[in-house]
């Protein structure tokens, strides 16, 4: 049976010592959506008892967002109720239930800077962070101008005071208006593809600075790379390894929608910095025709930092938490789409294989062979996200 290689991280409440997890692009493709509505459970006056089903979407993920202070993700969506929102094949919308699905589930923090940020134009902005304000939820990024985008979110717990930078490097063909008082979206393009207000490399890194000067650990949370590419670009390299030089503790990477590797950069004084370069698809349809498929890989990272001195941190212990995406076909309630760990379905199929040996009926021998099957994927799935992450987020080390 089933081999756990997870290292659980002692999570404390001492003072100096705080733990984050980081989850990575959150979807609501159509599919995801019915999903949510086909799971929707109501009270005998109509009110929602699981906010709309999303609580079913992300439920399986609460146990490790509720062990942490911090959990983060990344919000690849406007959240609008509009009558008639855009739609389009990667044009997305939310309802405000799928935030209140994510704080249920433990979520903190959902970042607003990456290429659908104006998939709803101008007034998506607006309505995104002022449902992520009533809900409760911190952010950063795209905001009502560009001062307040390029604004990190400053929290403290523990006495260990963090910042939490984020920005994309891509926008979907779209611009920031010229004028820095409207809706803007924090961008730092690349070379070959110029966005209107984007800061350069140098300026970010500037900021990276000055921010490190004010809080004990800066965290940078960047939209970067090319789609479904299972290896870093050399430019986002060059970011990281800047970003990192420039103070980040951290950098965290979404957009690929695959896992790309997580490893230590050291500085110039040999201090060194964590860059997880792609977490994959928190939740999302992509690869729904295919069991195998890369995109349902992902991963929540898990962070213990400790306090250093009077006015820094350190990364103690990193552990990455295998996700996949179960998505199952079906009428109603039996289509399902929802992020589950990986390693406890695992024990789960073992559990239920252990149960039914010695019963010989028909349906039992077919759940049986079902199940040898899926947890066959699952094992090779499992392994497939332990080789991409490295033994930096695999042995719970630290610098």
């Amino acid at each position: 049976m089933l081999l756990a290689w997870s290292l659980t991280l002692v999570l404390t409440q001492t003072p100096g010592h705080v733990t984050l997890v980081f989850g990575g692009d959150v979807i609501p493709h159509d599919p995801v959506k019915f999903v949510a509505q086909m799971h929707d459970r109501r009270d005998e006056r109509g009110a929602t008892l699981n906010n709309a089903g999303w609580d079913h979407v992300f439920g399986p993920l609460a146990p490790v967002f509720k062990r942490h202070d911090f959990a983060v993700v990344n919000l690849e969506t406007p959240v609008v109720t509009l009558a008639h929102p855009e739609v389009g094949e990667k044009v997305f919308s939310a309802p405000p239930t799928l935030l209140d699905g994510l704080k249920r589930a433990g979520v903190t923090t959902a970042t607003f800077a990456n290429n659908h940020c104006l998939d709803q134009h101008l007034e998506g902005i607006g309505s995104t962070r002022e449902f992520l304000r009533q809900v409760g939820l911190g952010s950063a990024g795209a905001d009502l101008n560009e001062d307040a985008a390029w604004t990190p979110l400053v929290f403290e717990r523990h006495g260990v005071r963090l910042g939490l930078l984020a920005f994309t490097r891509w926008l979907n063909g779209g611009n920031n208006q010229k004028d820095p008082a409207r809706p803007h979206v924090p961008v730092v393009a690349y070379p070959a593809v110029p966005i209107v207000g984007s800061h350069s490399v140098e300026q970010v890194s500037a900021q990276v600075r000055e921010l490190a000067q004010t809080v004990d650990a800066v965290l940078v949370l960047v939209h970067w790379g090319n789609e479904y590419q299972l290896t870093p670009s050399p430019d986002d390299r060059a970011l990281a390894q800047a970003l990192v030089d420039a103070g980040a503790l951290a950098v965290i990477g979404t957009h690929p929608h695959v896992l790309q590797a997580v490893e230590w950069l050291t500085r110039p004084d040999g201090t060194r910095g964590l860059v997880a370069f792609s977490l994959g698809n928190l939740v999302s349809n992509q690869d729904f025709d295919d069991a195998a498929g890369r995109k349902r890989d992902s991963v929540l990272l898990e962070l213990s930092l400790e306090k250093v001195g009077r006015s820094s941190a350190r990364i103690s212990a990193v552990h990455g938490v295998p996700v996949a995406t179960e998505n199952r076909l079906g009428q109603g309630r039996a289509r399902n789409v929802q992020p589950v760990l990986l390693e406890d379905e695992l024990t789960a199929i073992d559990e239920r294989l252990e149960a039914l040996v010695g019963h010989d009926e028909a349906p039992a021998r077919a759940e049986y062979e079902a199940l040898t099957r899926k947890r066959a994927l699952g094992v090779q799935r499992l392994e497939r996200i332990r080789s991409v992450l490295g033994p930096a987020a695999t042995d719970g080390g630290s610098p």
